[in-house]
């Protein structure tokens, strides 16, 4: 079977769509590092990939902000 293949538009609703995507995992995440039940080795490996989840979303802000005229 073969996989479907995705082509990224380069719009600004698909930016908007993508950097609501990463907001919503990194809303996971901390929820999942807040519950008390939560063991502290998911915690930490959590707390990881939320903070490379973040410096993904500073980059696509960036290249966002770049597009657009950055401050000029």
């Amino acid at each position: 079977m073969n996989a479907p293949i995705l082509v990224h538009n380069d719009s600004p609703a698909d930016d908007l769509s993508d950097v609501q995507d990463i907001l919503v995992l990194l809303s996971l995440a901390l929820a999942l590092i807040a519950s008390p039940t939560t063991p502290i080795i998911v915690a930490r490996f959590t707390a990881v990939i939320a903070q490379h989840t973040a410096m993904a979303w500073v980059e696509l802000l960036d290249d966002l902000i770049a597009a657009q005229g950055g401050a000029q």
